[in-house]
């Protein structure tokens, strides 16, 4: 199984209830080993929209990173995000892949290491709440080094 590191953010409708049935229907491919505390932060890069709540979880998948990132956009389509939709929508459930073990992927469809997440401090704050010394294959640095960069 794969370590995986992925992005949950929520900006429509009950932003809580998206997230627990997102993590409730993403469990059957995904094994959830560590949920970061969700944090409330203002739309970014232009999301339209209310305040998101943002947060990260750590899994272990048997899914291929295509498999998974298909997957995720699947279990947006259930939580009720529109697929196609326009950058910056607001949105029901928002998914990222951030880490695939440690696996460097780029395709037409994503790429992981998610290509923004070192400027996303709504993403970064969370990863480095569970994983503090996680390495980012690209860069060489932990996320707690790329996190207090993006601070200063």
């Amino acid at each position: 199984m794969e370590t995986i590191y992925i992005a949950i953010g929520s900006n429509r409708g009950n932003r809580q209830d998206n997230i627990i049935r997102t993590l409730r229907y993403i469990e059957k491919d995904i094994l959830l080993m560590k949920i970061s505390t969700f944090i409330k932060t203002m739309p970014a890069e232009g999301a339209e929209g209310g305040f998101f709540l943002n947060g990260v979880i750590e899994g272990k998948t048997n899914l291929s990173p295509l498999t998974l990132f298909e997957f995720l956009q699947e279990t947006e389509r259930h939580i009720g995000r529109k697929h196609p939709h326009k950058r910056g929508d607001e949105r029901e459930i928002d998914l990222d892949i951030i880490f695939y073990g440690d696996k460097i992927i780029r395709t037409g469809k994503f790429t992981v290491p998610h290509p923004r997440y070192r400027k996303r401090d709504f993403v970064l704050g969370p990863l480095c709440e569970i994983a503090p010394g996680l390495v980012d294959k690209e860069t060489k640095q932990t996320v707690s080094s790329i996190y207090r960069t993006l601070k200063k």
